[in-house]
């Protein structure tokens, strides 16, 4: 039987060691740049939603902050009105009170 075998100079073999290992290293530096593109994206847009999320929260603390404030000034009003209202029972008693 006659096989075939590749023969290689012996002068070659540390060239050819030297190949397979920078493929394999190139290898692992693509899956490694690849993986970190990944994470990029990955973070860009958790970074969009949070701003997105952050805005909204500013805006509605806002929209609170304005609803307390026109709550207090009517209760304010209220109190005035209130006030008013009881000066003015106040003579309207007094006044039948002096008709008796």
């Amino acid at each position: 039987m006659n096989q075939a075998h590749i023969q290689l100079p012996t002068w070659t073999l540390p060239i050819v060691a030297a190949v397979v290992s920078f493929s394999v290293g190139y290898g692992a530096m693509q899956a490694q740049a690849q993986a970190t593109q990944e994470e990029i994206e990955r973070l860009g847009k958790i970074t969009q939603e949070t701003y997105l999320k952050t805005n909204q929260n500013s805006t509605n603390t806002a929209l609170n902050a304005q609803a307390i404030k026109n709550i207090a000034d009517s209760l304010a009003r209220q109190e005035s009105l209130a006030k008013a209202s009881d000066e003015r029972l106040s003579q309207l008693i007094n006044m039948m009170l002096e008709r008796k």
